[in-house]
């Protein structure tokens, strides 16, 4: 197991699952604990994993000590890449007739490999 955690690939996925946990957690504490509306907990949720994802990639998944203002510009652009892709790609293999909890499924391991190699060859290279 310790030598499975020493490649970024590991890494990269524990990050994705911590993520989701994070983004879960505080739009239960923004909205279930502090009554905020779901449109603005929902929106600061995604911004708070956004930011723990973000820092923890750099950190552990890729060790990267490069200039963060341009990563997270580039992880900026990644992200609002995967959100077209992702509303494109389910809805084509939905129209396709793949039931629509599997295309989500499908586009999400097909976007966890490209995240990866984005990652680890453009935004935190270097």
């Amino acid at each position: 197991m310790r030598v499975l955690s020493r490649h970024s690939a590991v890494r990269f996925l524990v990050v994705g699952g911590l993520s989701v946990g994070v983004d879960t957690g505080s739009l239960f504490i923004y909205h279930g604990v502090l009554d905020i509306p779901i449109p603005v907990a929902a929106a600061l949720s995604f911004l708070t994993s956004f930011w723990f994802n973000f820092a923890l990639n750099r950190a552990w998944s890729f060790g990267s000590g490069g200039q963060m203002f341009p990563q997270v510009g580039r992880y900026l652009a990644l992200v609002l890449a995967n959100l077209c892709v992702n509303v494109a790609l389910v809805s084509t293999l939905t129209w396709a007739g793949t039931p629509y909890l599997l295309a989500k499924v499908l586009t999400t391991a097909c976007l966890s490999v490209i995240n990866y190699l984005v990652s680890k060859r453009w935004i935190f290279a270097g």
